[in-house]
C-alpha cells in the first residue's frame, strides 16, 4: 500500500498542471475566438471558451506518465504488458483518445449525435479488448456473470465485457447530461472519484493502482474547478465531460467491480437520466435531443439558484459516497432504495414548487 504522502503529491502534481493548462486553454480560445455560441438549452448568457476538457485531459495523463516514470509499477493492474505497458491502462489510454479527438472536433466545429455514440461504443470496446472486465457484482446484490455470451471467429466475448461496454457508454452520457450549470458535472465527478480513492485504500480493498488512478482524476478536475464555478469562465465542453465519466466508469470496474459506490454517488444523475430518456421517448421525441427537463434544469425552475443548484446535488452526492463507505453489501441495498425514494420525493417536490411559482407569476 502507497503512503498517504504519495497520494497527495500526485493530487497536488495533477492540480497544478490541471490549472496551468486551464489558463492557457483558454487564453488560446479566447486569442483565436474558439468560443460557440449560445445554445437554446444553456443557462449562460455570453459565450465562453468550452475547452476545459482539453486541460483535464492532458493533466491526467502527462501526470500518469510521471508515475510511470517515477513509480515503475504504481500503474499495474494486471501482469499482462504491451510495449512494456500495462495492458489494462494501454486499453484505457487508447479509448480515451478517441473519446478526446473525436470530442475535441464537437466542441469546435459540432458533429452530429451518431459520430458521438459510435466513438463512445469504440472507446468502451478497446477498453474490454484490453482485458478490463467484470466478473461479478458484490453489491447490492452478488451476481455472477457466466464466462461467455458468444465468440466472433477466435475471439470469445464474455457477458462481463458485454457489461463493460454499456456501462462506459451509459456514464459517459451521464456525465455529459449533468454538465449543464456551472462546477456541477466536475464536482459531483470529483466527489465519486473520491469515494473511489477511499475504498480503494482501505484495508478491506487495498489497491493502490486504481486508488492513484481515482487520485489522477480528482487532482486534474479540481485544477480545472477554480475556471468552471459560477460565474464559469471554460467550461469542459464535450471533450472534458465525456472524458471525465469515462474515467470514472473506468474506476469502477478496474480491478474489481466498485459498480455499487460509483451507482450511488452518482445515483440522482443516473436515475434522472433514466427519466428523461423514458420521457422523451414517451413523447415521440429522440432520446438524444437535449432539452431542459434534467434535475438541475428542473431544480432551477423551481426557483433555485445556480450555486443552491449545484450545492443541493454536491449535497446528495456527498451523503450517498459517505453511505456507500460505510455500507457492506446489505447497507448498499438499502442506501439504494432510500435514493430512489430520495429521486421521487424531489421530483414531486419540484413539482410543487414549480406548481406554486407559476401561480404566483400568473397572479402578479
Amino acid at each position: 500500500m502507497q503512503t498517504a504522502w504519495i497520494y497527495i503529491l500526485i493530487l497536488f502534481v495533477t492540480g497544478i498542471i490541471s490549472f496551468s493548462l486551464s489558463f492557457l486553454v483558454r487564453k488560446y480560445a479566447l486569442s483565436h475566438k474558439l468560443v460557440q455560441s449560445i445554445r437554446s438549452r444553456d443557462v449562460h448568457k455570453k459565450p465562453i471558451p468550452r475547452f476545459g476538457g482539453v486541460a483535464i485531459f492532458l493533466g491526467f495523463w502527462l501526470t500518469a506518465i510521471g508515475v510511470m516514470v517515477f513509480m515503475p509499477g504504481g500503474l499495474n493492474f494486471i501482469e499482462t504488458k504491451v510495449w512494456n505497458i500495462d495492458k489494462n491502462l494501454l486499453g484505457v489510454f487508447l479509448g480515451a483518445i478517441i473519446i478526446a479527438i473525436v470530442m475535441l472536433i464537437d466542441d469546435i466545429k459540432g458533429l452530429n449525435w451518431s459520430w458521438k455514440l459510435a466513438s463512445q461504443f469504440a472507446a468502451a470496446i478497446v477498453v474490454a479488448l484490453f482485458g478490463v472486465t467484470i466478473s461479478w457484482f458484490n453489491a447490492p446484490l452478488h451476481l455472477q456473470l457466466g464466462e461467455q455470451a458468444f465468440q466472433i471467429g477466435s475471439l470469445a466475448i464474455s457477458w462481463g465485457q458485454i457489461f463493460v461496454v454499456f456501462w462506459i457508454v451509459l456514464i459517459m452520457n451521464v456525465v455529459n447530461w449533468l454538465d449543464g450549470l456551472d462546477g456541477l458535472a466536475g464536482g459531483v465527478v470529483m466527489i465519486s472519484g473520491l469515494a473511489i480513492f477511499l475504498l480503494s485504500i482501505s484495508p478491506r480493498i487495498n489497491q493502490p493502482a486504481t486508488a492513484i488512478l481515482a487520485i489522477l482524476l480528482v487532482g486534474s478536475i479540481l485544477g480545472f474547478m477554480p475556471y468552471n464555478f459560477h460565474p464559469a469562465k471554460m467550461f469542459l465542453g464535450d471533450t472534458g465531460s465525456m472524458f471525465i465519466g469515462y474515467m470514472l466508469a473506468i474506476l469502477a470496474i478496474i480491478s474489481g467491480g466498485k459498480v455499487a459506490t460509483a451507482s450511488l454517488v452518482m445515483g440522482i444523475p443516473l436515475l434522472d437520466g433514466i427519466w428523461v430518456i423514458t420521457s422523451r421517448i414517451l413523447h415521440h421525441h429522440s432520446p438524444f435531443q437535449a432539452d431542459q427537463n434534467h434535475i438541475h434544469h428542473r431544480l432551477m425552475k423551481a426557483g433555485f439558484s445556480i450555486k443552491q443548484t449545484v450545492v443541493i446535488l454536491y449535497s446528495i452526492s456527498i451523503v450517498f459516497g459517505y453511505l456507500a463507505l460505510r455500507s457492506g453489501r446489505e447497507g448498499k441495498f438499502w442506501a439504494m432504495i432510500w435514493l430512489i425514494g430520495v429521486m421521487i420525493f424531489l421530483s414531486l417536490a419540484l413539482l410543487v414548487l414549480q406548481w406554486i411559482r407559476r401561480n404566483k407569476h400568473s397572479e402578479g
